[in-house]
């Protein structure tokens, strides 16, 4: 069952660089930042023009101004980023979620229904914490980690998390985006389609900030089959929530024997 956990990786992979290399269309070549800025890569380069374009490594079209800030190109992917819809839905665990797992890293965890999930330590902690999978034979996947990398606010997180769907153009599709409090925290909420190897599927994502990083939850199953478990994943993402940080290697004092008669 190991080879399933290797989607957490392959799905969240480029979100963990915060940079891409871009080339200009005057061969110049440039480090792009998800913080939404730029600079020059080789010394000898300069940047005399207002404004000029470029493409990313992975394919994504850039327009780079001369105060070091960037936009993709594409009108709709720009709206992606600067309008945001808020849901003032106030959502929560559902009822069902009676088991926990906690981060090692943040006070942060995910509630889930062990009656539909399994879950698993990660062999892998770069990528994720717990996996999950249906306990069924219903192929629906999830992971969740948490990351100690200091982010200024939620909005920064947003950014990097769009940027890893936008910045893969040939194989990711953004589909919908919003804020939302979940379990009385403010989340950034995303839904995308990616393909891999195995076949392509739509991701559900929970964000949120914590002292020092953030939290993930993601969802998923094969696209095909995405409509009819949608309710099951958004239970599984609405699952994130704060939780006392899980102290692996905590030394638990022994209780002192009862006295000799």
């Amino acid at each position: 069952m190991k080879y399933l956990f290797v989607f957490s990786m392959l799905l969240c992979y480029s979100f963990a660089e915060s940079q891409a290399l871009a080339l200009t269309k005057e061969k110049m070549e440039v480090a792009v930042f998800s913080e939404g800025n730029w600079e020059i890569r080789k010394i000898k380069d300069e940047f005399k023009l207002s404004q000029t374009t470029a493409i990313t490594e992975n394919g994504a079209k850039l327009i780079l101004y001369k105060d070091k800030t960037w936009k993709y190109a594409n009108i709709k992917d720009r709206e992606a980023f600067e309008n945001i819809p808020v849901n003032k839905q106030i959502l929560t665990k559902p009822s069902s979620a009676d088991s926990l797992v906690r981060s090692e890293y943040a006070d942060g965890g995910v509630y889930f229904n062990k009656k539909k999930w399994n879950a698993y330590e990660s062999d892998n902690l770069r990528f994720s914490e717990y996996n999950f999978v249906s306990s069924d034979d219903s192929k629906l996947y999830g992971y969740f980690y948490c990351i100690n990398s200091k982010k200024k606010n939620i909005e920064v997180i947003k950014d990097e998390a769009i940027g890893s769907i936008l910045n893969l153009p040939n194989n990711s599709t953004l589909k919908s985006t919003e804020y939302r409090t979940v379990n009385g925290l403010p989340m950034f909420h995303i839904y995308y389609s990616r393909k891999l190897d195995t076949g392509t599927f739509d991701v559900l994502d929970n964000y949120f900030q914590t002292t020092y990083g953030y939290c993930h939850i993601s969802a998923y199953t094969y696209s095909k089959q995405f409509t009819k478990n949608q309710e099951e994943l958004e239970k599984l993402i609405n699952g994130l929530s704060e939780a006392e940080q899980w102290k692996r290697y905590e030394q638990y004092l022994v209780p002192p024997p009862p006295p000799s008669k």
